[in-house]
């Protein structure tokens, strides 16, 4: 299917949804203007046929001629319901229909005497007023027979026979004061219903465009559609924060992930802080504009959305902002008619009535420009200067690798040496002192003296029995030496005077020379010195290697000693530098100084508004006089929509209001006319709910928990089946798109998160982990029943009871949908707990009592007991579990009805996501009421049972 093509199919289906919703919407206040929504004179009933006073048919069928010349207009939706069921309140009747049949189709045919057969005709039950007055389960709600027609539906749910409609209108049973009945018909025109009469206004308007402004990538409808969630982004820098607390990790990377892209999905476990996201959100969008103007001179709308269908989430987010801000200006709150009455209108008129007494003085608005850009710079000069540190962070952190390769190289090196085997001693006398110079030159002379000596000639070695002639030549040869004083004495004598100086030299050492006294003994002595010399040189040669040795392992020791200092300098301006980067850390170090940003920018606009005031008034009053319903004023709009905006959200940036009443603030489906949409408790809110905001916005923020309560759908299962083939099969979508889109199959977060639509998958929100609310042992079993992950930052703290989880076996028996055992049980309880110091009063948050249960019978059960007993126990203490999601309480006490075999425990098993709300609500005490044996044969039931048994109490 084409894009276009699909886009149209799903505003379809969406708008056949809201029909549905409308036929089971569970109160019509009667309109007594000239144009009624309810009829409940001239109708009748008489056996299975509907009887309508002719008059009153030409009246109603006129409407349908009406709306027929109109292009573009729906005709008229009309139903029937009986018996007429209503109250009374601020003196209008509020219709309350049990079931509405569908009876349009009878308006564009002719007028019949004899009436028509109501069982031909298409109805729907209307599961919320079966719930409370007849005691219809929200379990049994889902299973209700209604494929086989209006007279089986009625048998099987009320449980009696009948043979005609009339006669099943004389035996329904009519629920007690103050509800008013008569036992006649009536005719209501669903179309009127307040619940989703914007929201069908919307959906028609979109529709009728030509063309989507919206279909394009990057706009916030459209990723809704089709998109997929981006991954977030570290390197965000966001400005403003809210006063009350510091964002944390998890909340920041939403916030940064919000700056960057058009949608962003957040998982809001119970406790973990949503809220402070959504104020500092609030305060980022003012300080963007006001930084912009004050930086650029240009000006744009800046108004953000708190919305929900959830009317406490929204006016949680009120009422811190009404404590923490001193301004009487900067929100509005309230989109029903009577809170624009209330709250809306006279805001806007005393700011307008303020606004005309001030004057602007330039040296204050530029005084606050000046204020505003200074703190700007301030947060950018640290930006600057964890750049440069960054840097020189990064520059160390080389330097230090480099200095640990060097030393490790060196001390590889210094192991070498002492590694390597020592010389093995070779010799056994020390040489350090060997007078080296006096024995070289005694060595000389003796070496000289030697070779003065005579020779000894062949004739010398002869034997005495030599010839004669023989010693002649020896007694010539020693007569010769004597002339010449060559004889070997006088060779001695003269070394003796030759090395005498040498000698001396040695005398004072280990190595004193002997003068040699004989030829023998001068040879021997110049052997000897020769020797001594040679091994001397030997000697100091070896130590001179054991020297260079010794000197390069002190030098590489020196070196390492060096080495380490210079490391342990870089390790000391290391451990200076921040550990996280400055975008992990300036939401938390810097958040005064956001919080001064926030202020600081809230001042400028409003010294702009003063400054551009006369435009400001006449938008304001312009606007003032479209909440009164004016024409002109809506024509104006149209027009100058931007402006009109723009100059609003000066003096009130943020709006708050339900999902429903968004059109009473924001006429027009304009696409840009809100800046940014806070969507709260969106895993509560159908997908179709949000897209109209959607349409308006340029961002969205959708927060919500697809592990906490789910839509109240108000359909059976026949019904929904029903829905799925008219307004999706046979409209050319598929199984995948009503899985994707469709009001009955999944959530807005579901969608906003990227869902695919199949079971278990929730898409890729951010979550949010830190956990503030509960004591860390009922934290952690949410966390690990729905597999949160979080990191709980609260402190154990015992209970006034001591522990902080019992469990109260009590059997019981169900009567009427009732196990008045329990109820008996929780009131001993509440004894229990006021007598040690816990109380019922709910302004006194610290010490309060909580009562739910998954059944409304029981619930109502309990308060009736309870509220007989004491009489300042707040209703607002007393609930389902859907009432309470989003609330909070010091003690929690849980009715499981639970107490027989046929007892089912599908509905609360079927997923983690009713317990979790249950035991989430718990700050420091959770009680668990019922047959334990029974509800330990459930899946996430036992796991309860089995974990207070072993972290709390068994009672």
């Amino acid at each position: 299917m084409a894009e276009d093509s699909q886009i149209r199919a799903l505003l379809k289906a969406w708008l056949d949804y809201i029909k549905v919703e409308n036929l089971s919407n569970a109160k019509v206040e009667a309109d007594e203007s000239e144009h009624p929504n309810i009829w409940d004179s001239l109708v009748n009933l008489v056996g299975d046929k509907l009887l309508i006073d002719e008059s009153l048919f030409k009246n109603i069928k006129q409407q349908f001629k009406n709306s027929q010349k109109k292009v573009q207009t729906e005709l008229p939706s009309i139903a029937v319901a009986f018996p007429q069921l209503y109250e009374i309140e601020s003196n209008r009747r509020q219709f309350r229909p049990l079931f509405t049949i569908n009876v349009s189709p009878i308006f564009e045919g002719n007028y019949r005497t004899s009436g028509w057969d109501l069982t031909q005709y298409e109805f729907q039950p209307v599961i919320p007023n079966l719930m409370q007055w007849y005691g219809l389960e929200e379990e049994a709600a889902e299973s209700l027979v209604t494929r086989e027609g209006l007279k089986v539906f009625l048998e099987t749910t009320f449980n009696r026979p009948f043979k005609t409609l009339q006669d099943f209108m004389g035996l329904i049973e009519i629920p007690p004061f103050p509800v008013r009945s008569k036992l006649l018909p009536y005719l209501l025109d669903f179309d009127y219903t307040p619940f989703n009469y914007h929201l069908k206004k919307d959906f028609q308007k979109i529709s009728e465009q030509s063309y989507f402004q919206w279909t394009r990538a990057g706009h916030p409808a459209y990723e809704y559609l089709f998109g997929q969630p981006k991954p977030h982004q570290h390197e965000v820098l966001f400005l403003g924060a809210f006063p009350n607390s510091q964002p944390d990790d998890y909340q920041a990377q939403a916030l940064k992930h919000s700056q960057s892209y058009p949608i962003t999905a957040v998982i809001g476990p119970p406790g973990n802080g949503k809220t402070t996201l959504l104020l500092h959100k609030i305060a980022q969008q003012v300080v963007s504009r006001a930084v912009e103007l004050a930086t650029t001179g240009q000006d744009r709308s800046n108004l953000t959305v708190v919305t929900s269908t959830n009317n406490f989430a929204v006016k949680n987010v009120e009422k811190i902002l009404a404590s923490n801000l001193t301004s009487d200006r900067f929100y509005l709150s309230g989109g029903s008619r009577d809170l624009v009455d209330s709250q809306v209108l006279p805001s806007l008129q005393a700011a307008l009535d303020w606004l005309t007494k001030e004057t602007f003085n330039h040296d204050e608005w530029s005084s606050a420009q000046q204020q505003l850009l200074a703190g700007v710079q301030q947060i950018e000069s640290y930006k600057k200067q964890d750049e440069d540190e960054l840097q020189q962070k990064s520059a160390d952190e080389q330097l230090l690798e480099e200095l640990c390769q060097d030393i490790q190289s060196v001390e590889s090196a210094i192991k070498t040496f002492e590694l390597q085997p020592s010389s093995p001693l070779e010799y056994s006398r020390d040489y350090s002192k060997f007078p080296v110079e006096a024995y070289q030159q005694i060595g000389q002379h003796l070496d000289s003296a030697r070779r003065s000596l005579p020779t000894e000639d062949y004739w010398q070695n002869k034997s005495k029995n030599d010839f004669w002639f023989v010693k002649l030549l020896q007694l010539i040869k020693r007569f010769w030496h004597s002339i010449t004083k060559t004889s070997p004495h006088h060779v001695l004598k003269r070394l003796h005077k030759q090395i005498e100086m040498p000698i001396l030299a040695t005398l004072a050492t280990p190595f004193p020379f002997q003068i040699p006294l004989t030829t023998e003994s001068l040879i021997a002595a110049a052997q000897s010195v020769e020797e001594l010399l040679k091994e001397a040189s030997n000697w100091q040669q070896q130590q001179n290697t054991v020297d260079s040795t010794s000197q390069q392992q002190e030098s590489l020791q020196q070196q390492l000693n060096n080495l380490i200092t210079r490391r342990g300098e870089v390790e000391s301006r290391l451990a200076t530098y921040p550990t996280k980067d400055f975008y992990s850390r300036f939401y938390s170090e810097l958040h005064s100084l956001q919080v001064e940003l926030f202020e600081l920018s809230w001042q400028f606009q409003q010294e702009e508004a003063r400054r551009r005031k006369d435009e400001v008034v006449a938008s304001i009053r312009t606007y003032i006089a479209l909440l009164n319903g004016e024409w002109e004023a809506y024509r104006q709009l149209s027009a100058n929509w931007r402006n009109i905006y723009r100059d609003i959200s000066l003096l009130f940036p943020v709006f708050l209001c339900t999902l429903h009443s968004i059109r009473s603030l924001l006429p027009y489906p304009d696409s840009g006319c809100i800046d940014q949409a806070i969507i709260d408790e969106a895993g509560q809110i159908p997908p179709h709910q949000v897209f109209p905001v959607l349409v308006r916005c340029n961002r969205a923020l959708i927060v919500g928990d697809p592990l906490q309560l789910e839509p109240v759908v108000n359909l059976s299962d026949q019904r929904k089946e029903e829905y799925r083939s008219k307004s999706f099969l046979e409209q050319g979508l598929t199984d995948a798109d009503y899985d994707r889109y469709s009001p009955t199959a999944t959530t807005a977060y579901h969608r906003a998160a990227g869902a695919s639509g199949q079971p278990q998958n929730i898409g890729q929100g951010i979550i949010l982990k830190y956990h503030y609310r509960c004591v860390p042992v009922i934290a952690d079993f949410c966390s690990s029943l729905c597999n949160y992950g979080m990191i709980i930052k609260t402190e154990p703290k015992a209970s006034r009871l001591g522990t902080n989880l019992i469990a109260c076996n009590v059997e019981g028996k169900l009567e009427n949908n009732v196990n008045w055992a329990e109820v008996d049980a929780v009131e001993a309880l509440i004894e229990e707990l006021l007598a040690l110091g816990y109380c019922l009063n709910p302004t006194d948050s610290l010490n309060e009592i909580g009562v739910i249960s998954p059944y409304r019978r029981q619930v109502d059960a309990l308060t009736q007991r309870l509220k007989s007993r004491w009489t300042n126990f707040s209703k607002q203490s007393i609930g389902t579990v859907h009432t309470f999601q989003g609330g909070q309480k010091s003690v929690i006490i849980f009715s499981t009805r639970q107490c027989q075999a046929t007892d089912s425990l599908w509905f609360i098993n079927r997923r983690p996501n009713l317990l979790n709300v249950a035991v989430s609500r718990a700050r420091e005490l959770f009680i668990l009421v019922g047959d334990l044996e029974r509800i330990s044969e459930g899946g996430y039931t036992r796991e309860l049972v089995e974990y207070i048994k072993e972290f709390g109490e068994m009672r």
